[in-house]
């Protein structure tokens, strides 16, 4: 897949412009608060802009409510998302080449709590376009386990809290699923198959069943437990493992914290399989925290099972110091080697052991002495 253009500029901590390329595989990583989250929220922006309807598109102005369950949401009003070192108060944003964004001549009264996006009819339809293959979001307020799950009235994708995984699953488990997303079969399998594969992969052992208990009620199940006897790790992982299992070749997916409870081992096996539902053909976007998914993603490109390379994988890393942001994009070359690996990127263990080692020395002095 080629790789997919985003700009932003004026919204939150980005002052300046600032393009992102969207890899096959793109990796969103570094602090806290320093702008991870701002580059999804533009893409959730893009895709709300894209499935509004409107009676008027032909004034090129577009209200949109920035509270949205749907992809959770709460950005609050128009200034609460200006950058506010730029003058003009205007926000841009471009994906794709197709403009998006907000004029602040449009939004001087903040009393209404829909924003004024700025877009033509012409540029709403190609927006569209961009999604047209399928796109999923995960945040990292995935669903906990429950003892109980309600049938829902939208169950061919996951939400975004992954609440609904089960209907999923209960919905698709018979589709055929092709062999490029099979950690085992080489012909195309049921999408049960392929899930007892990855799930066994992720956490030996595993297998999940769904198991109707009324009309418009199901259990999780882990063979004879129910969901909250599983533990939050598996029942974080299913929506992850479900998506990228299901979402159309050349759709989009988008996961927070993937790593969220789940051990090491697991989280680098979880990086495995997200980079071999990239080298299928869909288009994944990760943020993290974890230098195992990481890991478990360069560690799938290098074995060479698939045809993606190398140069299919970026990492965007985020750093805010003394209040001013960084962001460097790098990737890794043919052996798995990082291009560029910074200070605070994943290097903490060594940090501590320094310091342990430094304060162990100077106790033996102290002791010594």
């Amino acid at each position: 897949m080629d790789k997919i253009k985003l700009t932003i500029e004026g919204y939150k901590c980005f002052e300046e412009k600032h393009t992102f390329s969207l890899n096959n595989i793109t990796l969103l990583t570094g602090a806290n608060s320093a702008g991870k989250s701002s580059v999804i929220q533009s893409l959730l922006l893009a895709k709300l802009l894209s499935e509004t309807t409107v009676d008027n598109t032909e004034s090129g102005i577009i209200p949109l409510s920035l509270m949205n369950k749907k992809y959770a949401l709460e950005l609050g009003s128009y200034n609460d998302i200006i950058n506010r070192q730029t003058k003009t108060g205007n926000i841009t944003f471009s994906l794709c080449n197709i403009d998006y964004g907000v004029d602040a001549d449009n939004n001087e009264d903040d009393s209404v709590k829909s924003v004024q996006f700025s877009m033509s009819s012409e540029k709403k339809t190609e927006l569209k376009g961009v999604f047209c293959n399928g796109f999923t979001y995960l945040c990292a307020d995935r669903k906990a386990p429950h003892y109980e799950y309600l049938e829902t009235d939208y169950n061919e994708l996951c939400d975004c809290h992954g609440s609904n995984v089960g209907d999923v699953f209960s919905n698709h488990q018979n589709d055929d699923v092709f062999s490029s997303r099979s950690l085992y079969t080489s012909d195309k399998s049921k999408l049960l198959i392929q899930l007892d594969e990855w799930c066994n992969y992720v956490f030996p052992g595993i297998a999940i069943r769904v198991e109707k208990t009324g009309t418009q009620m199901y259990k999780l199940k882990e063979r004879n437990d129910v969901a909250p006897n599983v533990g939050f790790g598996i029942t974080y992982a299913l929506p992850i493992l479900v998506s990228g299992l299901i979402v159309p070749e050349g759709g989009i997916l988008i996961v927070e914290n993937p790593e969220a409870h789940l051990h090491a081992k697991a989280q680098s096996n979880m990086g495995y399989f997200l980079a071999r539902m990239a080298a299928a053909g869909v288009r994944i976007i990760i943020e993290t925290h974890s230098e195992h998914i990481v890991n478990g993603i360069r560690r799938m490109i290098i074995e060479g099972k698939t045809e993606m390379s190398h140069e299919d994988m970026t990492i965007y890393f985020f750093q805010d110091k003394d209040g001013e942001k960084n962001i460097m994009e790098f990737g890794m070359d043919e052996w798995g080697n990082l291009d560029e690996f910074p200070v605070d990127f994943f290097d903490q263990v060594r940090q501590d052991m320094f310091e342990l080692t430094k304060f162990g020395r100077k106790r033996i002095e102290h002791h010594e002495g």
